[in-house]
């Protein structure tokens, strides 16, 4: 229970709060004007001082960064465990508070002092275990519930759209992060609304990475078009072949040497080829022209003459005999130099080809080397071509495996799924009673109001998570939404006791009022100063004047604090000046 509010600046009005129901009014005087506004006055500015001291983050924006009031401390007086603790906090160091706390207190055993200086994180982990009893050794449970996550539902802020939707106390809160706190507020089991919202983050990086398989860029990385397990096959029995091949290969230190001398050889062999296949076509006709050569004297001259009978005349026939002697002897020359010329080429053609066989029996010997050996570069070359193989192996198996392994979690996602709903529905039947309690404190508080059928629905979507909301049947009745609001907030608050948990402290901001009934403000106050009596836990409400109905005013006359918002003058504001 909060005891006080107060401050070192010395104009702040002092709030000093009771057991019950506690109002907070915001005054106004016929000095005002239109430009006035009693929501200056300082009715919200009070609930945010509640929760800075109740570890709320200081943005650079916030009241108590300003300069006139940064230095300045804002002190609660506070009963935890029996004891009184004095809550101070600054907005120049804002991430750490001051703690005073009575001998033999918690703080005193745990710190061994009673004045304490504290971080932030450590009073929120504080609040958390005393006030919800958070178990921080639960690893899971840290990560996703936090007093901070959990205390504005009993103090919901203006500015953070609180009074919007009943269960939840800011405009953009995360649907799950919503179900994971209101199932762990009703007592339900939370950790199988953190188990829905794992599964919602790993079926949202599915989707994403389905959509980035489509793209252009992800198939050029992920070689579309190609058959993953064919590729596999036929690399792995090359990679198989390349091995064996590195394993046999056997390096000549004078591979190259011997590579020039099989590649000389061999082009020598190549031109004694090329030289004998001339000189053979040379021998081919000088053959034929050894046999194209007539031996003239085989001709009989006087025969022909008789034959044609005539008479050779004997000087033709001195002349013809004297031919054929010179004749004889030029054909006997020719055939002397065609021999000769015949000898020549096959000599040549004779010696080349024993040259031949000699070169080609010393190539042989080189290439039994080269056939049987290897140069390191092509020992170099063949291991970067076995490298490449299998890194290309390496690169499809992982593909490969990424494929599958992203259908085998889309399934597995889909059981998980079926199986978080079986388990949250089960859980639903075996939490009835606490479902049922809470059903029931709605009914109730809604039954107190006048005009007013607020239920709690809790159940399973069509998708399987816990489904936790606040419905009317009166969507016609005006400040429906406030109303349904209350209703869930005492709902919460009185569950807090049933759980067996120490939370005692409910506030409502006028906001909450500001489009209700006037019947149903006075039946609001009623039951909320009646329960908080009945069930321990302090009921703050900040209201304006105007608004608190005279139908109910004396009945809470004895919880009205006795500080009174005005705006006569800016002493009558909360901060005793304007700002």
């Amino acid at each position: 229970m909060i005891r006080k509010i107060y401050s070192t600046l010395s104009t702040f009005n002092t709030i000093e709060l009771h057991e019950g129901l506690n109002i907070l009014l915001a005054d106004i005087t016929q000095r005002s004007t239109v430009k006035d506004t009693r929501n200056g006055l300082g009715k919200t500015t009070f609930i945010e001082i509640i929760h800075f001291l109740y570890g709320s983050s200081c943005t650079k924006n916030s009241i108590f960064k300003m300069d006139q009031f940064k230095d300045e401390f804002f002190i609660m007086d506070i009963d935890l465990k029996d004891k009184l603790y004095i809550v101070k906090r600054r907005g120049s160091e804002s991430n750490f508070l001051y703690i005073q706390c009575e001998k033999g207190s918690f703080f005193e055993k745990k710190f061994g002092d009673v004045n304490i200086k504290l971080k932030i994180t450590e009073w929120n982990e504080f609040l958390g275990e005393y006030l919800f009893n958070l178990n921080h050794r639960d690893a899971i449970l840290e990560a996703h519930l936090k007093f901070r996550s959990l205390f504005p539902y009993f103090s919901r802020l203006t500015r953070d759209g609180g009074f919007l939707e009943a269960t939840k106390y800011f405009k953009s809160q995360n649907v799950h992060l919503t179900q994971i706190a209101l199932s762990y507020l009703l007592g339900l089991d939370t950790s199988l609304a953190i188990s829905y919202k794992q599964l919602e983050e790993k079926k949202k990086e599915m989707i994403d990475l389905k959509k980035a398989i489509k793209t252009d860029s992800y198939n050029k990385i992920m070689n579309d078009g190609i058959n993953l397990d064919t590729e596999i096959t036929i690399l792995t029995v090359r990679i198989s072949k390349c091995k064996k091949d590195l394993e046999n290969f056997q390096i000549h230190p004078q591979y190259k040497e011997i590579e020039i001398d099989a590649n000389s050889y061999a082009k020598k062999i190549a031109e004694l080829s090329n030289q004998n296949f001339v000189d053979r076509q040379i021998i081919t006709e000088l053959i034929n022209a050894s046999e194209s050569e007539k031996n003239i004297t085989d001709l009989n001259i006087t025969e022909l003459y008789d034959e044609v009978k005539i008479q050779m005349p004997d000087i033709l026939i001195k002349k013809f005999d004297e031919a054929k002697i010179f004749h004889k002897q030029l054909v006997s020359n020719r055939k002397k130099y065609l021999h000769e010329e015949l000898e020549h080429y096959e000599e040549a053609v004779k010696s080349r080809d024993k040259l031949i066989h000699e070169l080609s029996l010393e190539q042989s010997k080189k290439m039994m080397i080269l056939n049987t050996h290897g140069a390191l570069e092509q020992y170099s070359l063949l291991q970067s071509e076995m490298n490449e193989l299998v890194n290309k192996l390496d690169m499809y198996q992982k593909q490969q495996n990424f494929m599958n392994n992203m259908r085998e979690e889309a399934a597995k996602l889909k059981i998980e799924e079926q199986r978080l709903i079986i388990e949250i529905n089960q859980s639903l039947e075996e939490h009835f009673n606490t479902k049922r309690h809470a059903i029931l404190l709605v009914e109730e508080v809604s039954s107190s109001l006048y005009n007013s059928i607020a239920q709690l629905h809790i159940g399973q979507t069509t998708n399987g998570r816990y489904d936790i909301e606040m419905v009317s049947r009166n969507q016609n009745s005006t400040g429906i939404n406030s109303m349904l609001i209350y209703c869930f907030d005492m709902m919460l608050i009185q569950m807090s006791k049933y759980l067996g948990r120490k939370m005692d402290i409910l506030i409502h901001d006028s906001t909450l009022f500001d489009p209700v009934d006037e019947r149903q403000i006075a039946e609001a106050l009623r039951f909320g100063k009646d329960k908080s009596i009945e069930d321990g836990f302090q009921y703050i409400v900040t209201l304006n004047s105007d608004a608190l109905p005279e139908s109910v005013r004396e009945e809470v006359s004895d919880s009205i604090v006795p500080v009174l918002l005005t705006d006569t003058d800016e002493s009558g504001c909360l901060f005793g000046v304007y700002y």
